[in-house]
């Protein structure tokens, strides 16, 4: 059995075929094949699922002969089987025996302040588990008379020394809202103080979202048991210790204090209610506690604000971008843009969204938020953390402008978005202002978000060439309007109405409207003919295909081309070739992987084969391509780069 769970202690087992190795000498490129290490469990996460659909699981083991050296713990992480049977039956204080593993440099080394490398353990590996459960000591005698309570002492943030672990309080002055590290946890930094005037920022990691901080906003209170403190470049920081643990309050004067946790058990005492009423008058004297929080009716350009709202509709825009609909009851003061989307990729309430139209507000969030955002409910209560509002221009109407609401990538400036409960006192508040709003009246309201985008077309007019490029031209048509058309005949030209005739806009927009495909073309190849150059095509047999009508306008094409960068490897050095290729790769037309899901899904297949997630270096596939070198000068340096050519997938592949 590849997983043992034995009652007793390690001694019981036999391994004399086996050689312990102590943590100091696990060095990548030593063999590991005849080696096992023992270590006690002192952390574990939730067995979860890979993007291949690989078992997945993780804990932390603490080597107890070296317990007191500067490195003590490390990473071993589970796959396939392995890790749906230990998942199950690991606990903390176990002590685990693994034999037959792998070692790969872990990406969180400098992070969680464990060992440079993991373990890796799988049944394909040959690996072996030996589980020795921890008896209990205690007697139901010691068990009935334990405080219900236990004391704790919590440590001033002046009296912190490097190398410890200390309980302590604090208010918040700055935080981050938990995001992915580089490894497989979650990550929160919060920097508090107290009476001391000693400010700690602590890195916080877990791999359970709901165990880190439930911080909402500056000012908060919060209590970390058993925290460790290193000092680095001559100050203290706050690193998760074994069996950290948190507990975070409101930090308003007189507000109730109920403690915001995801733990079950917890003890609390009347001695730290007061702490906190105490820490709660100080950080209101001395703590700048009103963060840049904004209502959208007090929102102005170029402004980085907070913003508590409800999220009332939510789509994929692209694989870098998110869109959120959100609204707080009050009006813009601005024309704010709205982001289009396909109706059908827009999820809630579509009635709801349109009583709301003159109240709700676009936000593309971008990178790193963007799987957050996916999995927000619409309906929920959100804190949007250092919100952008940026000014832009209509392309053909200069003089008109809007507002943009961005949520850049990256966690600078605390950026990011929490979820927020429904008792907490400002989404109360804000429900409360949400049910006095009159929604009869602002629907009443001159629409101040109407643009839709018309930044791209202006005012635009357009013709239906179905049957005959002789139709009625129709004019004040909006994008939305023209996107549907697109959908309903075989291809839409957009032009613009002058006092003479009608003519084809400028080629920063598309040429041409095929249902979900737009066809641009380049301003720099181009030489534009006028309109009426499309009577040639209507004397017989008409063809309407994208090429003759590029063709009889004078417009040079733009192509959708798929652009990736692939590192490869062959054992020697490793060489970074870019592809540049619209069809033959893949065998997909890069003009309607965009449009097709099944298109979508097929690249999904196709890169899970050449590049499986979760798997090492040495397992990965091998790839045979034709590679070309070119040389591209920036300034007066040259620089030699490379692409792959001539090359596509295996059909036995797709």
């Amino acid at each position: 059995m590849p997983v043992q769970v034995i009652d007793g202690s390690p001694e019981t087992l036999l391994l004399s075929h086996l050689q312990k190795v102590d943590l100091k000498y696990l060095q990548m490129g030593c063999d590991q094949a005849n080696k096992y290490f023992q270590g006690t469990v002192i952390l574990s996460y939730p067995l979860t699922k890979l993007g291949n659909g690989t078992e997945f699981f993780k804990i932390v083991l603490q080597e107890s002969e070296n317990s007191c050296s500067k490195t003590s713990t490390v990473n071993v992480l589970f796959f396939g089987r392995l890790a749906d049977d230990c998942g199950k039956v690991v606990h903390q204080g176990d002590t685990m025996v693994v034999a037959g593993f792998n070692l790969a440099k872990s990406p969180s080394a400098n992070e969680d302040d464990r060992h440079c490398c993991h373990l890796e353990v799988s049944e394909d590996a040959g690996s072996t588990i030996y589980i020795y459960t921890k008896p209990s000591t205690v007697t139901a005698s010691e068990t009935a008379s334990m405080p219900v309570a236990p004391k704790y002492t919590y440590t001033p943030l002046s009296h912190l020394k490097g190398g410890t672990i200390v309980n302590l309080y604090g208010a918040v002055k700055f935080f981050k809202p938990p995001y992915i590290s580089k490894g497989t946890d979650y990550c929160s930094v919060v920097t508090i103080v107290d009476q001391s005037n000693v400010k700690l920022t602590c890195t916080l990691f877990n791999g359970n979202l709901d165990a880190l901080p439930k911080i909402y906003k500056i000012g908060d209170i919060v209590r970390f048991h058993r925290i460790k403190i290193r000092e680095y470049n001559e100050q203290m920081q706050g690193i998760t210790g074994i069996g950290f643990a948190s507990l975070t309050f409101d930090g308003t004067v007189g507000a109730p204090i109920v403690p915001r946790t995801s733990s079950k058990s917890y003890s609390f005492t009347e001695e730290e209610q007061k702490t906190i009423e105490e820490l709660r008058m100080w950080a209101a004297s001395n703590l700048s506690v009103c963060g840049p929080t904004a209502k959208l009716s007090g929102v102005q350009p170029m402004l980085f604000f907070d913003l508590t709202c409800q999220l009332v509709g939510k789509a994929e825009v692209d694989g870098s971008s998110f869109l959120l609909k959100v609204w707080d009851g009050t009006i813009c003061p601005y024309p704010s843009w709205k982001v289009l989307v396909e109706e059908s990729d827009l999820e809630g309430d579509k009635v709801l969204i349109h009583q709301l139209r003159n109240l709700i507000v676009d936000i593309l969030v971008y990178d790193n938020h963007v799987k957050l955002a996916k999995s927000l409910k619409v309906g929920s209560f959100l804190r949007i953390y250092s919100l952008h509002t940026k000014q832009a221009s209509a392309e053909n109407q200069p003089d008109v402008s809007y507002v943009e609401f961005h949520l850049h990538g990256g966690t600078c400036y605390g950026r990011g978005i929490r979820v927020l409960p429904e008792n907490n006192p400002d989404v109360k508040e804000l429900k409360a202002f949400m049910d006095s709003v009159n929604l009869t009246e602002s629907q009443n309201v001159e629409s101040m978000s109407s643009l839709e985008l018309d930044g791209i077309f202006g005012s635009l007019s357009y013709q239906s060439y179905s049957e005959r490029c002789q139709q009625l031209s129709v004019t004040g048509g909006t994008l939305k309007e023209i996107r549907k058309l697109s959908r309903r005949f075989k291809c839409i030209i957009p032009v613009r109405s002058t006092k003479e005739d009608l003519e084809l806009l400028d080629l920063s927009a598309p040429f041409l409207l095929q249902g979900k495909i737009w066809h641009y073309g380049c301003k720099q190849c181009s030489n534009q003919k006028t309109i009426q150059s499309l009577s040639s095509l209507a004397v017989e047999e008409p063809s309407w295909e994208p090429t003759e009508i590029a063709r009889v306008l004078g417009i040079e094409p733009l192509q959708y081309v798929f652009v990736m960068k692939f590192t490869l490897d062959d054992g020697t050095g490793t060489l970074d070739a870019y592809l540049f290729d619209y069809e033959k790769f893949f065998q997909i037309p890069a003009s309607e992987v965009l449009t097709s899901s099944l298109l979508q899904e097929k690249m999904e297949m196709i890169m899970n084969i050449l590049c499986p997630p979760g798997t090492k270096l040495d397992d990965l596939p091998w790839l045979e391509c034709f590679i070309r070198s070119y040389n591209v000068k920036d300034g007066m340096e040259q620089q030699v780069c490379y692409q792959i050519f001539d090359t596509m997938v295996a059909e036995d592949v797709i």
